[in-house]
């Protein structure tokens, strides 16, 4: 046996290859949640002692309205390397939208945070 499958690539090609890309998209995710950060600081403009308080003005808030982004990126890069791990022989790319999934999971009850 060579190790080629269909079209003349490595087998063991493919691993590195979703590897690399949910890497990089877990990049991309943490940028996006550095500039969500950055952006959720300014959600607490209108706090004071005018107003009562909203759950983004308190100390809780504020841990979810950074913590959920960075907790549902970790998720997601998990539950995309799962996907890949459980499915070996299978097709591995649909745990890319899974963990999209799962990352949007994070950034939207951080978005009712600071609406809220």
């Amino acid at each position: 046996m060579s190790g080629y499958g269909a079209g003349g690539t490595r087998r063991g090609l493919w691993p590195v290859a979703y590897v690399v890309v949910v890497g990089v998209l877990a990049a991309g995710g943490a940028l996006l949640n550095l500039l969500w950060c950055y952006l959720a600081v300014f959600a607490t403009d209108d706090c004071g002692i005018h107003r009562p308080d909203p759950l983004r003005c308190t100390g809780g808030g504020l841990l979810l309205i950074w913590g959920l982004p960075w907790l549902g990126l970790v998720w997601a890069a998990g539950a995309a390397l799962a996907v890949a791990a459980r499915r070996r022989g299978l097709w591995p790319w649909c745990g890319l939208p899974l963990g999209a999934l799962v990352y949007a999971g994070g950034l939207a009850p951080a978005w009712q945070v600071v609406v809220a």
